[in-house]
């Protein structure tokens, strides 16, 4: 946590896989839990934004490594790929990358600059050109990369003024990246009854869940969401076409009954009709499970109808 709070801080590029089991502590080392989600998206001390992505299957995992790697350049933030047990041990087939397409070379340019500015603060999204480490500056001053709050070129300052300018810099460029992101697509009708939220590796028994209720002539759809911080756009308006948003997710429904995204969504929504659908044993949904866990609601509202 310590280390992620200097990265955010220094503005260095970091990925971060972390592939999620039961805890805490040892815990349950070789099952599954989506237990971390708060951990990536919080956890240090102090205001330090970072990026979260969930891939939801073994080829997805391939695409957001290099994703992950090209934000964290862009951004000059750390990146968290949330994966879990269930991915990780999972054989998948899918269709050969094009690698001439996808690969990169990444190799440091070390082309001298004229002067630099790592934290300049006239960027209005708050991303700064980096350069690497080694990189001639012919002004002669060179920046530094600490802990401290610091002045545009990495000097440590205790300035209020400065420690407010910086905070809402590295705040901007998450909401930069938020603008562009896209909105997630629903998985069924855009509107009806039940909205099934997830996230991560429960994308497969979600969706078919809904292909079975749909089947049976119930108001089903899902709704997938990739990136978890900062949250994609749009996701307020898909909501707003059901009457209740049922969030499935691997982790304890905590003190006041809603799991971690379920959480995060509530308190960026302000939306009552945002439920929580949890579990804990160590093991994957089952799709009878999520159909059982629908039911309440699709009840609920055969007889309000």
């Amino acid at each position: 946590m310590e280390a992620l709070g200097w990265a955010v801080m220094a503005e260095v590029p970091l990925v971060v896989v972390n592939v999620q089991r039961g805890g805490p502590s040892t815990g349950l080392p070789t099952q599954v839990e989506q237990s971390d989600l708060n951990l990536a998206c919080f956890g240090s001390h102090g205001d330090a934004p970072r990026i979260v992505l969930a891939p939801a299957n073994v080829e997805d995992c391939f695409y957001s490594g290099i994703e992950a790697v090209n934000l964290a350049r862009k951004y000059n933030v750390p990146v968290f790929v949330l994966s879990d047990q269930a991915i990780s041990t999972r054989i998948e087939a899918f269709s050969l990358p094009a690698l001439e397409r996808v690969c990169q070379d990444i190799s440091p340019d070390l082309s001298p600059v004229a002067d630099h500015k790592p934290y300049d603060l006239s960027a209005p999204d708050g991303i700064a050109r980096r350069v690497v480490p080694g990189t001639p500056i012919l002004s002669g001053r060179y920046p530094i990369a600490g802990g401290l709050e610091h002045d545009e070129y990495g000097h440590p300052s205790g300035s209020p003024k400065m420690h407010t300018l910086m905070t809402a810099k590295r705040r901007k460029k998450l909401q930069s990246l938020a603008a562009t992101l896209p909105v997630p697509t629903v998985y069924g009708p855009s509107q009806g009854n039940i909205l099934l939220v997830g996230w991560g590796s429960t994308q497969g028994p979600i969706r078919e869940a809904v292909d079975r209720a749909r089947a049976a002539g119930q108001s089903l759809s899902a709704v997938h969401i990739r990136y978890l911080s900062p949250l994609p756009p749009g996701l307020d308006t898909l909501f707003a076409g059901f009457n209740t948003v049922l969030v499935v997710e691997m982790n304890d429904e905590g003190l006041y009954g809603f799991g971690q995204l379920a959480g995060l969504l509530r308190a960026r929504y302000c939306d009552p009709k945002i439920r929580g659908l949890n579990k804990t044993d160590g093991l994957t949904w089952k799709v009878k499970e999520i159909l059982a866990g629908a039911e309440p609601y699709l009840l609920a509202a055969s007889a309000i109808s």
